[in-house]
């Protein structure tokens, strides 16, 4: 009997948890992004400046650049030059809802085929700041445009805010390029 309950639990949870990784984009048409400047075209070009809405932590800019050269839409992209330490790009704060599963994807290369993973990150936090979850996945880019993707879902009740932070590694010979980081609301939990 414990057999049979444990396999009718393991076959729930596949269809609850499976199913928070299947969207893709077919699930995002006609749904709005709620990231700011999405594809780093806001704000008063200087390729030394960080696009409106985005920052680094640490204030770790000696290795970012505002790109006007390569991008995958658009004008501008941003481009990480020979960073000899890890460099992690983050969003403005975005409205969340803790009741929805959100679909994040962003677009990234690199000089070089890619073993070194780049991390995406969506942080939830709570109306007082605290972070209440964290999500991630990897990517390994490559010299085309490699889409990467990250599915989140059950977040803490407490959830209200969000943010996307792109984790680029310590790679002093290598240059990455970030694009087009959206992110969408495409599905309610039904409690």
């Amino acid at each position: 009997m414990l057999e049979f309950v444990l396999v009718i639990a393991v076959i729930i949870s596949s269809c609850v948890f499976g199913s928070i990784s299947d969207f893709s984009e077919k699930d995002i048409k006609d749904k709005e992004n709620v990231i700011f400047n999405s594809s780093f075209e806001d704000g008063k070009f200087n390729e030394q400046n960080m696009p409106e809405h985005w920052m680094t932590l640490d204030n770790n800019t000696d290795y970012i650049f505002w790109d006007d050269v390569i991008s995958r839409s658009g004008g501008k992209s941003l481009k990480i030059e020979y960073p000899d330490k890890k460099v992690n790009i983050v969003s403005e704060t975005f409205p969340i809802n803790s009741e929805y599963i959100y679909y994040t994807k962003c677009f990234l290369k690199t000089n070089y085929h890619s073993n070194h993973q780049i991390y995406i990150r969506f942080l939830a936090f709570n109306e007082k700041g605290k972070r209440v979850n964290k999500f991630s996945e990897k990517v390994y880019p490559g010299e085309e445009w490699t889409k990467g993707e990250l599915t989140t879902g059950f977040f803490n009740s407490s959830a209200r805010f969000g943010r996307i932070i792109i984790s680029i590694p310590s790679k002093d010979d290598k240059t990455f390029w970030i694009d087009d980081i959206e992110s969408f609301k495409v599905y309610r939990i039904q409690k």
